[in-house]
């Protein structure tokens, strides 16, 4: 896992039958599972850098271009490339040895082309990648704190509010 990735709460990384990478700044998001079922020589889950894995996702020994997007409860086979800037939507189903093109959503279960991105939402994306980057650092910040540094910074928070 390179700098600045993050992986949430109840992620299963499987790296005993396959081998992950992660690239920088990736976010595997909860309850994900990254890995292989099978055991069998090569098998490898490569995620890129800038890579979003949403909740309860499932990647099966494939490979994440940089920039690529797996949205919340999808599944990528064994076999399959996301390309960069190529979206699989929320509870999309990749079937093995698929390749989703970059700049394009695939969706649907088997998944399949939906339609091309629009510019403004490889914006949006990017926007929420930022977002979701950010909240790890504060969540990684506010668990090194003891709970009486927690505390005192909620009361500091509570004196703005009001």
């Amino acid at each position: 896992m390179q700098e600045g990735s993050s992986v949430w709460h109840g992620v299963t990384l499987r790296g005993d039958v396959s081998k992950i990478t992660v690239g920088r700044n990736s976010m595997i998001q909860d309850n994900s599972r990254v890995g292989s079922n099978t055991r069998v020589e090569g098998d490898h889950v490569e995620i890129g850098d800038n890579v979003y894995v949403g909740a309860n996702a499932r990647l099966e020994a494939c490979q994440l271009e940089s920039f690529s997007y797996v949205g919340m409860g999808a599944s990528v086979g064994k076999g399959s490339i996301v390309e960069s800037f190529a979206v699989v939507a929320a509870g999309a189903d990749v079937l093995e040895g698929t390749t989703v093109p970059s700049g394009q959503v695939y969706a649907g279960s088997p998944a399949h082309y939906l339609r091309d991105l629009t510019q403004q939402e490889k914006h949006l994306i990017g926007e929420h990648h930022m977002e979701m980057q950010q909240l790890a650092q504060v969540y990684n910040e506010m668990t090194e704190l003891t709970l009486r540094e927690q505390i005192d910074a909620a009361d500091e928070a509570l004196k703005y509010q009001f």
